[in-house]
């Protein structure tokens, strides 16, 4: 099966991302410490900037703080990835059912929209830009719903979505899937069909959960099985 590996985030963009691909990519290990001085000498800025990107990796869950202990990494495992996108099916699924009880036919055209742009990406296998479309998509349908915890927390673990995507590999198949769901959606929404809406939310969403997690289960049993390898020759 044929997969897209998504380009990193540039380097002089945001420190938040490269340390949460880092993670991701388990290139710190589960409980290691990460120390602001040395963070800050790495990237060449002051503790500020790397303060505020602990910070904001705390709050997905990605870092524990405790005093005198400082940032300690959490292990991104399929359990942890599952119960962020099983919380985020629920609310995405809230969201969708108020935006059809609330769309307006500008708000609908503008949803119309986003979609040609990801349709176009989509043809191109373009995954950074299917991403970005997606995104702009559900974001547009959370600002109808106008619920801003909601929003707030959808957004909060967009980012670590996105990284996983990007570690883990993006499935060109996938394209078909998104587009035929989110053209369901914009004909339910059309017809302010809130139930069939919310229904088809959660059918997208959880299509997704289980091709990230199976593609996550898959690279770490490849990567368990060369550790025994490796473990056996040396021996």
């Amino acid at each position: 099966m044929k997969h897209l590996k998504l380009l990193p985030p540039p380097v002089e963009l945001d420190i938040t991302d490269q340390l949460r691909d880092g993670i991701v990519r388990g290139m710190f290990a589960p409980q290691s410490a990460l120390r602001i001085d040395a963070l800050a000498t790495q990237f060449g800025v002051s503790h500020m900037p790397i303060r505020e990107a602990l910070r904001r990796l705390e709050t997905e869950g990605l870092l524990t703080t405790t005093p005198n202990r400082g940032a300690r990494v959490v292990e991104v495992t399929p359990e942890f990835v599952a119960e962020i996108l099983d919380l985020r099916t629920l609310i995405e699924a809230f969201m969708t059912r108020r935006a059809a009880e609330r769309i307006t036919p500008a708000q609908l055209a503008h949803l119309q929209l986003i979609q040609h742009r990801y349709e176009a990406a989509a043809e191109r296998e373009e995954a950074n830009a299917a991403l970005a479309a997606n995104r702009e998509f559900h974001v547009a349908i959370n600002a109808i719903a106008g619920n801003r915890d909601g929003s707030l927390i959808l957004d909060r673990h967009w980012r670590l979505i996105t990284a996983l995507w990007r570690g883990y590999g993006y499935q060109v198949q996938r394209f078909a899937a998104v587009v035929a769901d989110h053209q369901q959606m914009l004909a339910a929404f059309a017809q302010r069909d809130a139930d069939g809406a919310a229904a088809l939310s959660a059918a997208h969403s959880t299509r997704a959960k289980q091709i990230l997690l199976a593609r996550m289960r898959e690279k770490r049993g490849a990567v368990g099985q060369a550790v025994a390898s490796a473990r056996q020759e040396s021996a």
